[in-house]
């Protein structure tokens, strides 16, 4: 394969924060760009609707998004896959540890060095 038939590679990260059980935290990796842009699609949801319901990609389940958070709530969706309660078949879960230590910040701020701001999302649990 020549380097410009090459699918780009675009990584990114999804971050979910337990301010109640920082133990809790969850960090994955990955680059696969229908999964991203998945997860930054404006879901339309229907006038007088609080949520809708979604398929996943890449997996046979769905996902319940709401008027809120809808990022957030794929986002979560994507680091436990309804039914399964997996990470997404596409994406990597880091065991970086408990969100409240030193090692922790130390090794997200690597990370996040090494990731485009804008391929970033970090949200709660």
């Amino acid at each position: 394969m020549a380097p410009s038939d090459a699918p780009a590679y675009e990584p990114f990260v999804i971050a979910l924060f337990d301010e109640i059980d920082p133990g809790g935290s969850t960090v994955v990796y990955g680059d696969d760009p229908q999964i991203w842009e998945w997860l930054v699609r404006a879901e339309p949801i229907a006038p007088g609707r609080e949520s809708v319901k979604i398929p996943i990609p890449g997996t046979h389940a769905r996902a319940h998004v709401t008027i809120w958070a809808p990022r957030n709530d794929k986002a979560q969706h994507l680091t436990r896959v309804p039914g399964t309660m997996r990470v997404h078949p596409s994406l990597v879960e880091l065991e970086l540890g408990s969100a409240e230590t030193l090692d922790f910040r130390a090794a997200y701020a690597r990370l996040l060095r090494a990731i485009p701001h804008d391929r970033v999302f970090e949200g709660t649990w």
